[in-house]
């Protein structure tokens, strides 16, 4: 039997890992009538089976788990090996990474990104120590790690080239984006969209400092950052620019909203410093909506020729690129042709299988 350990979703809202887990297991269900003779359950905490379909949901077992981060931790490397044992699991999928260490079956880990390794600063000193102690050891006990984009095996083999022969890349894909004939007609605002949970190396400063001396010559423009703002950076730029009238925040929003969002916006926003992939950036793409990228990590390699790229110390150069998906109506119309283009070529479906090759190799 083939297990996936979501351990790390969270009952209420999806980041853009647990988006990455539920992608992934209704696409990989989909595709179990091709693999008749491959059982496989999913591994969540109880109370976030809901992110699933029904059919899913068949193949789900709910673990009641405690709720203090350290108590989680110690409940992954001590309880949860008993639970793969009793289940009969032959193959364990980690999907964010870190697995227990002290389970002795065959273990597969997927690395979104290496951020506390890139841009250490950026990341919350717990969080740093948390994945420097335990993603090493868990790396070098997986038979497979799987990155989600080219870059993101770079830095792996980079930071640990003893491992560097297990590395396979499988990239994500864009949800299916709802596409009622409301939004499809949807009137274009002026507003520009950050779509994130904002951490220090999403850079959300940039956003709004661009925003602010692009709306003191441009009275239109403005902007929404829309994802979860739990250290208060992205309220903090905006206090510090005192661009309250000009960019809003909305914490969460249900899947059409935020499809609404994407189709009325004048661009999508993706000014990090670091990416591991970037969904944001193809979900864009897939609504028809300019994407403007940062010119760091994996960004270049998602959008493609999807999207206009800039430094992300330099608001000037993102306020550049917002006038011009404004006012040059040709720019914005070869943005959004090359960003159909370029969302076709990932899908969910491949993923999985690509995903499910790797699992089944043992």
């Amino acid at each position: 039997m083939i297990g996936f350990s979501f351990l790390g979703l969270a009952p209420n809202h999806l980041s853009g890992i647990g988006r990455y887990s539920v992608a992934l297991f209704e696409a990989v269900i989909a595709a179990l009538p091709a693999i008749p003779d491959e059982p496989v359950v999913a591994f969540v905490p109880a109370g976030s089976e809901h992110h699933f379909s029904d059919a899913a949901r068949s193949h789900i077992r709910a673990l009641r788990m405690p709720r203090h981060p350290v108590a989680r931790i110690a409940y992954e490397q001590l309880a949860f090996p008993a639970i793969l044992r009793q289940a009969g699991i032959r193959t364990l999928l980690n999907a964010s990474f870190t697995g227990p260490l002290y389970w002795r079956g065959d273990m597969v880990t997927v690395i979104h990104d290496l951020f506390y390794q890139v841009v250490p600063a950026m990341v919350r000193p717990d969080r740093r120590l948390y994945l420097k102690t335990l993603t090493p050891p868990t790396l070098r006990r997986s038979r497979a790690i799987i990155a989600v984009s080219q870059n993101t095996g770079r830095d792996l083999a980079d930071t640990y080239p003893d491992i560097a022969d297990r590395i396979t890349v499988v990239p994500l894909a864009c949800r299916a984006i709802p596409v009622s004939d409301r939004m499809a007609n949807a009137t274009r605002s002026d507003r520009a969209m950050m779509v994130s949970t904002i951490t220090a190396n999403k850079n959300p400063r940039v956003f709004v400092a661009a925003l602010k001396r692009l709306h003191a010559e441009y009275p239109w423009a403005s902007g929404l950052i829309v994802g979860d703002d739990p250290e208060g950076l992205a309220a903090a730029a905006i206090a510090e620019h005192d661009a309250s009238a000009i960019v809003k925040q909305q914490r969460h929003v249900t899947d059409g909203e935020l499809a609404r969002l994407y189709a009325t916006s004048l661009a999508v926003v993706i000014p990090s410093y670091y990416e591991g992939f970037g969904l944001p950036v193809l979900e864009a793409q897939a609504s028809g909506v300019p994407v403007l990228c940062a010119s760091r990590g994996s960004l270049p390699e998602v959008a493609g020729d999807g999207a206009l790229f800039f430094d992300p110390d330099d608001p000037d150069a993102l306020s550049r690129a917002l006038l011009a998906v404004r006012s040059q109506p040709d720019i914005r119309q070869r943005l959004v042709d090359a960003g159909t283009v370029n969302v076709a070529k990932y899908s969910w479906e491949r993923t999985a299988r690509d995903t499910l090759d790797i699992l089944r190799s043992a």
